[in-house]
């Protein structure tokens, strides 16, 4: 028996519960005990190396060692609810989405496994990704350590209408959005911040043309931008009030900044204030049927009337 096979023996009589002591495994397997302790060092940093959830004892009372399952970093609830939302995301490729839940799996205990693999057993084998079927593991992290360097890279990238166009931009954030990941990146041409959607980007490499440099007071704000666009739809910055119909709580949680600042129990609506990019709170605000009436800014309720004509000329 070479030592390779004798080390997993004793790692297999540890994972299943049983005490092993170096005398009798010496005996077992006609070697030193010397030799027994160098596997066990050798299995005791294999644990540390792959970052298992066991920590090897040695135990007098017993005379011998034993593996102890050690806390793991996430709890098995916070975990189901992380696979969960990536489930529900869509984003990735079906490879890709199996790789990542196997791979957050392996932060918990085996018997914690065990409990969450029937839960989304059938989740997990209807998943059906978006359409572009781009792999995008890789393309995210590539994008966010430029982001962390500041560096300027060039990208090819796909148009909404299959146009192939170079950019030469200064990526600044990644944002997630119904379905997609986006690259928020400052485009000197435009001189403006300008959305990529990651799926479209077929190639990206840094350049040696004078980078693209931003103050401090010029970056992107990420944090702030998500309680302001809607459906990654960029757009003028207003304020708007509206009467609202629906379920409340769906309207707030819409809008982050939205405050009710009026209630009329008579008609069973309230008046909400929000800030926003009118292009992304038009498509929210549309979508909502009779359940909504804006009331300001004018030039927007103006605005929402003529696409209300233009709809309902198609009927």
């Amino acid at each position: 028996m070479n030592a390779a096979y004798r080390q997993l023996t004793i790692f297999q009589l540890l994972l299943t519960g049983h005490t092993v002591a170096k005398a009798q495994l010496a005996e077992k397997f006609g070697v030193s005990s010397r030799m027994i302790q160098r596997d066990l060092s050798q299995i005791r940093q294999f644990i540390a190396d792959q970052q298992l959830f066991y920590q090897l004892h040695y135990h007098r009372q017993s005379g011998g060692y034993q593996l102890e399952a050690t806390p793991a970093p996430i709890s098995k609830q916070a975990l189901l609810l992380l696979i969960k939302i990536a489930l529900a995301s869509r984003s990735l490729t079906k490879a890709e989405m199996s790789r990542t839940i196997d791979g957050l799996l392996q932060l918990i205990s085996p018997a914690d496994q065990a409990e969450i693999r029937p839960i989304i057993k059938n989740e997990r084998f209807y998943y059906q990704p978006v359409h572009h079927g781009q792999p995008l593991l890789k393309t995210v992290w590539e994008l966010s350590r430029f982001i962390s360097q500041q560096q300027t890279i060039v990208i090819t990238y796909q148009r909404q209408h299959r146009e192939i166009v170079t950019r030469t931009i200064l990526p600044e954030a990644i944002i997630f959005s119904e379905y997609y990941f986006y690259v928020i990146a400052y485009n000197a041409k435009y001189h403006s911040n300008l959305f990529y959607r990651v799926d479209r980007i077929h190639q990206l490499h840094t350049t040696n043309q004078a980078p693209i440099t931003r103050t401090r007071a010029e970056r992107f704000e990420d944090g702030e931008m998500r309680q302001l666009v809607h459906y990654m739809q960029p757009g003028k910055k207003i304020t708007l009030r509206f009467k609202f119909w629906g379920i409340v709580e769906a309207a707030l949680d819409r809008f982050p900044t939205a405050t009710v600042i009026d209630r009329y129990p008579d008609e069973g609506a309230v008046l909400i204030e929000a800030t926003a990019f009118d292009r992304g709170a038009q498509m929210w605000l549309l979508s909502q049927g009779a359940q909504v009436q804006v009331l300001a800014p004018a030039e927007f309720v103006t605005h929402l009337r003529t696409e209300l004509q233009r709809m309902l000329a198609r009927y």
